[in-house]
């Protein structure tokens, strides 16, 4: 099997990387020139929580994609931002073998945009749960989040129409060489689980500036946290979706808690405290990473797609809809990081 990386930033490079360890076929895929020029001299270097290695493997730039026409791949992995969705598999389509098709490994829910351009029944998505990895420097990805315990699958590989098929279960032995890995009969519920939990750093972390065990600390960032995991929770149930676990946290428990008592938020921050322990205190959303680099964030495919399905649903999600806003006016340069940012949201 060909695997193709798309988009070889840090989840690729790191779930890329991790294959190539375990012996199976990879090529890496990016725009960054710096980034391809380093693994093609020097290889790609892991580090962190599953430990530090160094890896050759085979990287081209975009601009060389045209020379696996004569190797095709069998799936094509696609780690890109969300608002790069179209235009990476609009250019990785023809690099598809027969039988071959698309891994979408990305945050949002993408599998409909990439479907109408290679059709549906090459599509197949791939949720993440707490892989937690970071671009260190060119050719260097380092895991701050703890490896999975038993049982805990990083990696949910669903089809489309809810069914266990040949394919899905092979490249779920394949993602076993990164971490846990499984089938899922119900993606839909799961990508709406796992951009629940995105979302409730994807805003706070770029407007405070805070990482996220900071953020989880602090009494008034993790209980605002908490009602935008409650809206999201209630915005999914609207959809008709079985949500799974969030935070490793039921969607009951999520709901069990009151904003207007005190005491309402107790069950759900100590289930909380549970899911912090494998967390590293360099753990930062990845929203804030792109700020602190000056690059567009993927707040309106994460915090806006919960604002926008609620509204056409008639559902309230009015954290959702503030963050997202004032997401874009901090990227836009029009407002200050900090705190004060999201004070008036605070009990």
């Amino acid at each position: 099997m060909h695997i193709g990386i798309f988009g070889a930033g840090s989840v690729g490079a790191y779930v890329g990387g991790m294959m190539v360890r375990g012996g199976h076929q990879v090529t890496m895929v990016d725009l960054w020139s710096e980034h391809v020029s380093h693994m093609k001299r020097h290889g790609l270097s892991l580090s962190g929580s599953q430990g530090d290695f160094h890896v050759p493997v085979h990287a081209l730039h975009l601009s060389e994609a045209q020379v696996l026409l004569k190797n095709k791949v069998d799936v094509a992995i696609l780690c890109v931002k969300s608002y790069d969705t179209e235009w990476m598999t609009l250019f990785l389509r023809d690099y598809l073998s027969s039988d071959g098709y698309v891994l979408s490994m990305q945050n949002g829910m993408n599998e409909e945009t990439i479907a109408h351009l290679v059709g549906w029944g090459r599509v197949v998505g791939c949720v993440l749960n707490t892989i937690g990895v970071e671009m260190t420097g060119p050719g260097q990805v380092m895991r701050w989040m703890k490896p999975a315990p038993p049982g805990y699958p990083v990696f949910r590989i669903g089809e489309m129409h809810g069914r266990v098929t040949p394919r899905a279960l092979q490249i779920a032995e394949v993602l076993k060489s990164v971490d846990h890995a499984d089938v899922t009969t119900n993606l839909w519920g799961e990508r709406w689980s796992k951009l629940t939990n995105n979302a409730t750093a994807s805003a706070i972390g770029p407007l405070t500036g805070m990482g996220i065990v900071d953020m989880f600390a602090h009494r008034d960032t993790r209980r605002l946290s908490i009602k935008l995991a409650q809206e999201g929770v209630l915005v999914g149930r609207a959809m008709g979706l079985q949500l799974e676990k969030i935070s490793s946290i039921a969607p009951d428990v999520w709901l069990a808690g009151n904003p207007s008592v005190s005491d309402g938020f107790v069950q759900i921050e100590k289930e909380l405290k549970k899911w912090e322990e494998r967390l590293d205190v360099t753990g930062q959303a990845s929203t804030l990473h792109d700020i602190r680099r000056g690059r567009r964030t993927e707040i309106e495919s994460i915090n806006g797609l919960i604002a926008k399905k609620a509204s056409e649903l008639g559902v309230a999600a009015p954290l959702h809809t503030i963050l997202t806003a004032r997401v874009l006016q901090l990227e836009a340069g029009k407002l200050t990081q900090g705190l004060d940012t999201i004070k008036d949201l605070f009990d």
